[in-house]
């Protein structure tokens, strides 16, 4: 009897063993999927100036918007101790998350990152304005109305000359060794293929939130062909767009014929999604 018991143990340990390891697989893969996802998304939001402290907030909301989701076909309403529980935030970051939520507000949080939090000081300090309060032209280096002491006053740790940098890079300033530095303007301006793609995202990410998923046999496979054409002309690359929206209407019209089930009899589904994505590229000239 001890025999057979201890055998059991032994079968029952190696069993958890391999389950946790099968886990621990499946996050290690999950990170790194959601590292590449994250990574491009990252590129497209510095490239624009877009903060970390204001993409985190985000995220923070998007995750107590996820676990009110959790039990909503229950009909049930959640609980900040439940959403604190399910999101890894503390109660006090969720009532304030849910707070701003109600307010409907369109600027979804006044954190910025550190070239704009010296805009704002730039903009808001009387050491830094006109008696007009337009602001004014600063010398890089010089007292305490100088680029150097309002850097050090509004973006904690950082280089006057990096933050200098990130500030032309970003195109709110422009700075003259003569002149000094002229603020130009209150913000970056976010790239309109920056938006685009970010549009384009949306809508795919959203797709695959929506398997249903109490079905065991619904799998969600991503299958991409990237082919890269080139033409000699804009009307050209205008005629192909057509010709590919029309390929798409036409495909998706046959398989909407694919579809057979009787409207009572839909226990199986197929989700398909078309993306087409092309790039105009533009010459550049120099200024002479």
């Amino acid at each position: 009897m001890g025999t057979s018991a201890t055998q059991r143990n032994r079968k029952s340990s190696k069993v958890e063993k391999t389950v946790r390891e099968k886990v621990s697989r499946r996050s290690e893969a999950l990170d790194s999927e959601l590292r590449q996802v994250l990574d491009s998304v990252a590129q497209l939001l510095v490239a624009n100036g877009y903060g970390f402290a204001r993409f985190g907030k985000l995220a923070r909301l998007s995750f107590v918007n996820a676990a009110k989701s959790i039990d909503q076909d229950k009909g049930k309403r959640i609980s900040k101790a439940r959403i604190a529980a399910l999101t890894g935030l503390t109660r006090t970051q969720v009532s304030q998350l849910l707070r701003h939520e109600m307010k409907g507000s369109n600027r979804p949080f006044d954190t910025e990152n550190r070239p704009l939090r010296v805009v704002q000081g730039w903009l808001n300090d009387s050491k830094f304005l006109h008696p007009n309060n337009s602001p004014r032209r600063l010398q890089f280096k010089g007292g305490d109305s100088s680029f150097s002491h309002l850097v050090r006053k509004y973006s904690g740790d950082i280089p006057a000359r990096a933050m200098l940098t990130e500030m032309q890079r970003l195109r709110i300033v422009n700075f003259d060794p003569q002149d000094g530095v002229i603020l130009v303007r209150p913000r970056p301006r976010v790239s309109r293929k920056t938006l685009l793609a970010m549009r384009a995202i949306s809508p795919w990410a959203k797709l695959l939130t929506t398997t249903d998923s109490t079905n065991r046999l619904g799998e969600v496979s991503s299958k991409v062909k990237q082919v890269s054409l080139t033409f000699n002309s804009l009307p050209q690359l205008l005629a192909a767009v057509r010709e590919l929206e029309h390929r798409r209407i036409a495909f998706v019209n046959g398989l909407e014929q694919l579809d057979n089930a009787k409207p009572t009899s839909r226990n199986h589904s197929l989700k398909i999604s078309i993306a087409v994505a092309a790039e105009k590229t533009i010459r550049r000239t120099k200024h002479r």
